[in-house]
């Protein structure tokens, strides 16, 4: 591992060095809220924040993506795919339990015998830079789903705020090579080190929610078809914002778009969520999920028992977006605790 120290007025310098060989994706302030954006002035990349509105998923899981163009020849049907991959991405910025919702996407996407090519050569391809979390927001539990405000795992190079500076430090090889051809950075001091452990271990104490989600999966399992659902979604409004804002929810809607005068269009992927009534439509009109209870349920089986019984993970990496702007305040920290005590009380009555 290489340690150095990156000033923070010298940002720039390390933007201008890989601007041309990377894309470069950080965090900015757009109309009040942070998002990653394409980097063409360094000036306006925002460090300083909690985290995200929308997550940087986005960068290598866009909202609207093409997947591939079409045009109507004299021999039938010309696919035109996408172009390969020429530049590496950067996410400079990028905070630990986003990192680790790349590596849930990548388990889905690359699941099974049909991958994702598109999403899984992205994310081979970009360099996450990711920056600890001194200060974690009230809303924040990583640390009850394996994770950590400073986390480092699947990061290429981690930063941590010492104020007028960064303790930056190589994680990975490729985190390494880049480090190495920074010559702007100068070695830390132990004060400076020591400092970085206590920032650490202070942002842990920080974190307030604590879930017990051991057996959550089994505890929601065996209660699937339990009233409790349905006072759980009663002030739902099937908004979707839990869905849109969620580092690791991927589901889609394929479109075609065709321009029947010119014979040529292209299909299109468009995020979806699983909370909209017609998510689950077919086309004879049948609707396997017509409830908002059902959808409600769905969502929270999905990522706290689907996931653990395929992948052996837990499907959220606590970043609390979604209870940060639901609009009815609904809270996953409160909804889980609720199936964990049906499961003890069940269990009770089994020894009793």
């Amino acid at each position: 591992m290489i340690e150095k120290l990156l000033l923070k007025t010298n940002i720039d310098k390390l933007f201008k060095k890989y601007k041309q060989s990377f894309n470069f994706f950080a965090p900015i302030k757009e109309t009040g809220n942070i998002v990653f954006r394409k980097i063409s002035d360094p000036e306006n990349i925002e460090l300083n924040y909690l985290n995200s509105k929308i997550p940087p998923k986005s960068v290598i899981f866009p909202k609207i993506e093409t997947l591939f163009k079409f045009r109507q020849n004299a021999d039938g049907i010309d696919i035109k795919k996408p172009q390969a991959i020429n530049k590496k991405n950067i996410i400079f910025g990028i905070r630990p339990c986003d990192t680790e919702s790349f590596q849930m996407l990548k388990k889905f996407f690359g699941f099974g015998k049909y991958k994702d090519e598109i999403f899984l050569e992205k994310v081979s391809n970009t360099i996450l830079i990711g920056i600890g979390c001194n200060n974690p927001s009230h809303t924040c539990f990583c640390t009850s789903v394996d994770g950590n405000p400073f986390k480092k795992e699947h990061l290429d190079i981690f930063l941590t705020d010492l104020g007028k500076k960064y303790l930056i430090q190589s994680i990975t090889k490729e985190g390494e090579e880049i480090l190495k051809d920074l010559d702007f950075l100068t070695p830390p001091s132990e004060e400076d080190l020591k400092k970085a452990m206590e920032l650490k271990d202070k942002a842990e104490l920080l974190i307030s929610s604590k879930l017990n989600l051991k057996d959550i999966d089994q505890a929601l399992y065996k209660n699937y078809e339990h009233e409790l659902w349905t006072e759980i979604s009663q002030n739902c409004i099937g908004c979707g914002t839990c869905s849109y804002l969620c580092p690791t929810c991927h589901c889609f809607d394929v479109i075609d778009e065709v321009d029947h005068y010119n014979k040529k269009g292209r299909r299109i992927r468009i995020w979806d969520t699983c909370q909209y009534s017609f998510f689950t439509r077919e086309t004879s009109g049948h609707n396997p999920r017509p409830k908002r209870k059902q959808r409600v349920r769905q969502r929270i089986m999905h990522k706290f028992c689907y996931y653990p019984m395929n992948y052996d993970i837990i499907g959220c990496v606590g970043c609390g977006r979604c209870i940060i702007y639901c609009p009815v305040n609904n809270d996953v920290r409160k909804i889980l605790p609720e199936f964990n005590e049906l499961k003890k009380e069940e269990e009770e009555i089994i020894v009793a």
